[in-house]
C-alpha cells in the first residue's frame, strides 16, 4: 500500500486530505508538525512514499522539516510535497531550494493534490 506522511497543524485540513486520500487507497500517517513528523518517520519500520508538509507549522515548521528529511540519508529520496496558504514566490522558492519536489497553495483542489503525485510517481492501489 502507498503509504503518505501528511503534516499540517490544521487540523480540518488534515481530516478532509486524510479522508480524500484513505478513500483512495493510500495509507496515511499524519501529525501537527515537523517534531511529529520525525517521530513518525523515527518510528516507522518502512518509509513513506510520498510527504505532504505544511510550510507554517508551530514547534518546526515545514522548511526546518524538508531539511531534517533531506539531510538524513534513509529520508532523502523520498518525494516531498509542501503546501502553504501564504504562496508568495519567496516561500514557493525557499521550498525548491530546501529540496522540495512542488509546492500547491492552499486552498487546491483534488486534481491538482493527483497531478502533483502522478508527476512525482506516487500512485494508489486503486483509483
Amino acid at each position: 500500500m502507498t503509504r503518505i506522511l501528511l503534516l499540517d497543524d490544521n487540523i480540518e485540513m488534515v481530516t478532509m486530505l486524510r479522508l480524500v486520500l484513505e478513500q483512495r487507497g493510500y495509507e496515511v500517517l499524519w501529525g501537527r508538525h515537523g517534531e511529529d513528523g520525525l517521530k513518525l518517520l523515527r518510528q516507522s519500520k518502512h518509509n513513506p512514499d510520498l510527504i505532504i508538509c505544511n510550510l507554517l507549522m508551530p514547534t518546526m515548521d515545514g522548511i526546518k522539516f524538508l531539511d531534517h528529511v533531506r539531510g538524513n540519508s534513509e529520508w532523502a529520496s523520498i518525494p516531498f510535497v509542501m503546501v502553504s496558504a501564504v504562496s508568495s514566490e519567496e516561500r514557493k522558492r525557499a521550498a525548491f531550494e530546501h529540496g522540495a519536489d512542488a509546492f500547491l497553495a492552499k486552498p487546491f483542489r483534488y486534481e491538482d493534490l493527483n497531478k502533483t503525485l502522478n508527476h512525482l510517481g506516487v500512485v494508489a492501489i486503486r483509483a
